[in-house]
C-alpha cells in the first residue's frame, strides 16, 4: 500500500532577505533609540524623609562626640591646674613653723611669738601673734589675698581666681580633740592632719573636687597624698 505525503513549502517566506534593506532598517532603529531622551524622574517623599533621618542621626552623633571631647579637654586642663595648686600648698606648708600651724610653742618652750604675715590664711590685724592659740583654724578659705602660694599662681593664671575654690582643714590627730583655734587646744597637740581641698565646675556644670592630705608634727611633715 502506498500513500502520497505532500509537504507545503512557502518559498516566499524562506527567501533570503535583502542585506541592504536589513542594514537600513537597523540604522533607522539605532537612530530612533539614540534620539529618544530618558524621562526625568524626581525623588519621592519617602526617599527625602529617609535621607533627612540619616543626616539628622549623623549630625546628632557628631555633636555628641564634639561635646564629649570638649568636656574631657576642659576636665583634663583643670585637673592639671588643681594638682599644681595643691602641690604648691604642700610645699608652702613645709616652710611654716609649728607655732604658726598649731598655735603652740615649740617643745620645752613656755612662750613663743611669730609675725602674722608668716601664717597662711591669717586675716586678722597685722602684728605679732603669741602662742598658745592663734594657730591654723579648723577650716579656712584660701584666696590670693591671704595665701602667698595661691597668689603667685593667680598672678600667672588670673582666671584661676574665679574658677577654683580652695579650702584648708586642720584636725588634731594626737591627742584626738577639737581644733578651736584661735583659742588654744585643750591639750598640747602632737600630730595634726592638714587637708587642702580644691573644687571647680566643668563646662557641663558638674562640680569636681581634688584634695591633698598630709600629717604635720612638731618635727615636720609626713608624706602627702592626693585624692580626686
Amino acid at each position: 500500500m502506498s500513500s502520497n505525503i505532500s509537504i507545503g513549502f512557502n518559498s516566499e517566506a524562506n527567501k533570503p532577505q535583502n542585506p541592504a534593506l536589513v542594514r537600513m532598517c537597523g540604522q533607522a532603529m539605532m537612530l530612533k533609540h539614540k534620539n529618544q531622551k530618558p524621562g526625568i524622574r524626581g525623588f519621592t517623599i519617602m526617599e527625602v524623609a529617609l535621607a533627612a533621618t540619616v543626616l539628622a542621626f549623623t549630625l546628632v552623633g557628631t555633636i555628641g562626640v564634639v561635646e564629649s571631647g570638649s568636656q574631657m579637654l576642659d576636665l583634663s586642663r583643670k585637673q592639671t591646674l588643681a594638682a599644681q595648686i595643691l602641690h604648691g600648698e604642700i610645699d608652702q606648708l613645709r616652710l611654716q613653723s609649728w607655732a604658726a600651724i598649731a598655735g603652740e610653742p615649740p617643745a620645752n618652750t613656755a612662750f613663743s611669738t611669730f609675725y602674722s604675715g608668716t601664717q597662711v590664711g591669717y586675716s586678722g590685724p597685722s602684728g605679732l601673734l603669741t602662742t598658745p592659740g592663734n594657730g591654723y583654724p579648723a577650716t579656712t578659705t584660701l584666696t590670693s589675698s591671704n595665701d602667698p602660694s595661691f597668689a603667685r599662681f593667680v598672678a600667672s593664671y588670673p582666671q584661676t581666681a574665679h574658677i577654683f575654690t580652695l579650702t584648708r582643714t586642720v584636725t588634731c590627730i594626737e591627742p584626738a580633740q577639737n581644733n578651736s583655734n584661735p583659742t588654744a587646744y585643750a591639750s598640747a597637740p602632737l600630730l595634726l592632719q592638714v587637708t587642702f581641698t580644691i573644687s571647680w565646675k566643668g563646662v557641663s556644670g558638674v562640680t569636681y573636687t581634688r584634695s591633698s592630705t598630709t600629717l604635720v608634727g612638731s618635727n615636720g611633715l609626713s608624706v602627702a597624698y592626693q585624692r580626686s
